[in-house]
């Protein structure tokens, strides 16, 4: 079964807590008690604080822009609060069905700051806080009452009340009576435990109901947080998303260091794949055009370095022909890459004549030459050295080569 966890903040700093279920039943509670004996609980803790210190208004703000009303309340209820505006914390609820003015609960940034000390030291951070007299049931058409810590919390309006000492409930009743003769409450409900409450007298007018839980107030106060959402105060400065932030904001500059760079990496990467896509766009027409040179009578070209590559093989192929040019060719390209792998190879002079090349070049040393001579015995070729000259650290030499007969 899922539940909650209920703590009441009370003056005298002691605190009550309940553990209830989905429907408001109480599990396990205890009364009066130091705040480090609250068990702990898999969910964030509902806290209620005294409403005592915090004052239940409305303001009229036409604009449904949620910034403006938190820009704009402050100076809407400024005639209303005796301290600064500076030093008080704002936290607004939905507007009221019959006026349309914004509900706002007003406390103090100190006192704010001190109750959520209160609960960190403890290890307790809060779902929500909230004033204690939104806790109090509801009625239709009524107002409810609770007696707490000596003080009796009555509850006008979903967003409406105010705190008294128990001693001057009646009194308080009657004014706030006067208040309200445009829309007076049908009846006045207290929700007490299993004592009776013996502080409220009769009013004139007002039919005084009292209800009574075998389970004490805090099964009271869990019903009227289950029945209504009601007003958190944790908002704006005391959200745990603006807590988030502000624990991040020393980070921002170097997010936004890391976000240039890596968009300053992508766009070089973007720049160099665009420059290589236009080389190899060039150097593929490059080579279409050399292979059109090479082959004119070419028609069709689908992949000209694949048909070039084919080609070459097919004159390999053909290297026993009886045409010279064909015999050119493919000695020549047997011979090549062995001639150019050759340490200090300088080539000086190529001549073909007769089926035989007589080549002049220079090598490094002798012991290249001698690598160079059997690497093309090995293609099945004649390689005679006419010449070897040592001469200013390379080695000036003739070959002739030719097919073995």
């Amino acid at each position: 079964m899922r539940s909650s966890l209920l703590i009441c903040l009370q003056t005298n700093e002691q605190v009550s807590w309940a553990i209830f279920g989905a429907t408001g039943q109480i599990i396990k509670s205890a009364t009066d008690v130091p705040l480090d004996t609250v068990p702990h609980h898999a969910r964030p803790p509902l806290v209620l604080i005294p409403g005592s210190n915090v004052l239940l208004t409305s303001a009229d703000i036409p604009t449904k822009q949620w910034q403006r009303m938190v820009q704009a309340v402050p100076y809407a209820v400024e005639e209303q609060l005796a301290d600064d505006i500076e030093n008080l914390h704002f936290a607004l609820g939905k507007r009221e069905a019959l006026s349309g003015d914004i509900s706002v609960a007003v406390i103090a940034r100190v006192q704010m700051e001190a109750y959520l000390q209160q609960l960190n030291m403890v290890g307790l951070t809060p779902a929500v806080l909230i004033p204690d007299i939104l806790a109090v049931p509801k009625p239709t058409d009524g107002w409810g009452v609770l007696f707490l810590d000596n003080m009796a919390l009555v509850r006008t309006g979903l967003y409406s009340g105010f705190a008294i000492e128990s001693d001057c409930i009646s009194a308080a009743l009657q004014i706030a009576l006067v208040e309200h003769e445009a829309n007076p409450p049908q009846k006045i409900v207290i929700f007490s435990g299993t004592q009776v409450n013996t502080a409220l007298t009769e009013l004139e007018t007002i039919p005084i109901i009292e209800n009574r839980h075998e389970k004490g107030v805090l099964a009271w106060l869990a019903q009227g947080l289950i029945e209504h959402k009601p007003l958190n105060l944790l908002q704006n400065d005391y959200s745990p998303q603006d807590k988030v932030i502000t624990l991040l904001r020393p980070w921002r500059l170097t997010a936004i260091l890391l976000l240039i760079l890596g968009g300053i990496y992508w766009l070089k990467q973007g720049v160099e794949y665009q420059q290589l896509s236009q080389q190899r766009q060039a150097l593929q027409t490059q080579i279409e055009t050399i292979y059109r040179k090479t082959f004119p009578k070419a028609r069709k070209i689908v992949n000209p370095r694949v048909q070039m590559e084919q080609k070459l093989k097919a004159l390999r192929v053909q290297k026993n022909h009886t045409t010279p040019g064909n015999h050119f060719l493919s000695i020549l390209n047997q011979i090549s890459t062995h001639l150019t792998r050759t340490p200090g190879f300088n080539l000086k002079r190529l001549d073909y004549r007769q089926r035989y090349f007589d080549i002049q070049l220079e090598v490094a040393n002798l012991q290249a030459l001698e690598l160079l001579k059997k690497r093309l015995s090995r293609l099945d070729l004649k390689v005679e050295i006419q010449s070897a000259i040592s001469r200013n650290n390379l080695v000036e030499c003739r070959l002739r080569i030719r097919d073995k007969l």
